[in-house]
């Protein structure tokens, strides 16, 4: 593979040197515009959410991503402000963000949707993922959400036994054995007819997350158990 990547920019470099400075900029355009948007979209939401965690008086208690939804449900959204009301929260406090569409069961390249959820998981930014099934699967498989063994999600493995859902990671590496990644949502809040996820939905919780504490307590809100 490595060798084939080589022959590839050898390829591409001979190319670039034979146009003049305009044809080659319009080759790197026609050609890696996608690429181009993709990281630029990425390196945007970074740096905006750097420059938010420095310049927020208030700590973020709690960052939740819904993805691939068409309900209004990020910042000041009702649900928003139910979660905050019901934990007793400062809604500045809790970020929530509803634009992000993209299918992690295919190939991406290019896709600025997918490289915002990447930026938003290996920054440590985002908390908590919402996705439908297929989608939350491919991204548990890829070793980006947390074990839900892990110690600093106790309660969960007990309170929803019965919704778990186990993934088998794509790397050899991490082993062959099914992977706790997600707590399936039908029945809450957010899934069923006339809510947003009408097909389904699986929450997981991002392998670099600051507050993975935040998953039981958005769970059993999400489910009307007792508040905190």
């Amino acid at each position: 593979m490595l060798q084939s990547f080589l022959q590839w920019k050898q390829g591409e470099a001979k190319k670039l040197a034979a146009l003049s400075p305009e044809k080659r900029l319009a080759y790197i355009w026609d050609y890696y515009k996608l690429w181009i948007l993709g990281i630029g979209a990425a390196l945007l939401l970074l740096v905006s959410g750097l420059w938010l965690y420095f310049t927020n008086d208030k700590e973020t208690r709690c960052f939740v991503l819904f993805a691939n939804t068409t309900a209004d449900l990020g910042d000041g959204s009702e649900l928003h402000r139910d979660f905050a009301a019901w934990a007793a929260y400062d809604r500045e406090t809790l970020r929530f963000a509803d634009q992000c569409f993209c299918d992690p069961t295919r190939k991406l390249y290019g896709n600025q949707y997918y490289q915002m959820l990447i930026a938003y998981m290996d920054s440590g930014t985002m908390d908590l993922l919402v996705m439908d099934p297929d989608g939350l699967s491919a991204i548990g498989a890829s070793g980006r959400l947390m074990d839900l063994r892990d110690p600093r999600l106790s309660g969960i493995l007990e309170g929803f036994s019965d919704r778990v859902i186990r993934v088998i990671p794509s790397e050899s590496e991490n082993g062959s054995d099914p992977v706790p990644v997600g707590i399936d949502l039908a029945g809450s809040r957010l899934v069923g007819p006339g809510k947003p996820y009408p097909f389904g939905a699986v929450l997981g919780v991002n392998a670099l997350a600051a507050h993975p504490d935040q998953a039981l307590i958005f769970l059993n809100f999400l489910f009307d158990n007792q508040a905190p």
